[in-house]
């Protein structure tokens, strides 16, 4: 995948709607924050002109312990998972659309997904292990991807 093959102008703003602002954080510290780090490393993509952040996935806040809001996050995976291009045995865990999937939804979920680089299986299994957000994914992701324009 190529930079040109991603719009991280796109997945930033769509992570940015997950944002609790500084109003409700008291403060903003974007490397201890699921959402703060998503932006800072869709921001280095976008710099760098870049797919990939070397070691990202190592950095991800693993306490970040704040509840987010749950609609809000399923947009931004949406959008992120558009975005993908299923890899499958070309996934990097250092890709940037990984990396900001990995914080998304592990301030949804509390955990991490197993992802093997395709957005089907990823989907399934995120529908097995919750019933409930998963169909909610998947109708999003299917929404999304009928219409003409990813954001709205």
């Amino acid at each position: 995948m190529s930079a040109r093959d991603i719009n991280a102008s796109i997945l930033r703003q769509a992570v940015d709607k997950c944002c609790k602002t500084i109003e409700e954080c008291g403060t903003c510290e974007k490397a201890t924050c699921l959402i703060g780090f998503a932006q800072t490393v869709l921001d280095y993509a976008r710099t760098k002109n870049t797919t990939r952040v070397p070691q990202g996935h190592k950095f991800i806040p693993e306490n970040d312990l704040r509840v987010y809001y749950e609609d809000e996050l399923l947009e931004a995976i949406s959008e992120v998972l558009l975005q993908c291009q299923s890899c499958q045995d070309n996934h990097e865990e250092d890709c940037v659309i990984n990396i900001a999937r990995r914080c998304l939804e592990r301030a949804l979920l509390g955990e991490y997904v197993d992802f093997s680089g395709s957005i089907t299986a990823y989907l399934v299994r995120i529908a097995k292990l919750y019933p409930g957000i998963g169909q909610k994914l998947i109708n999003l992701y299917q929404e999304k991807k009928k219409a003409p324009t990813t954001l709205k």
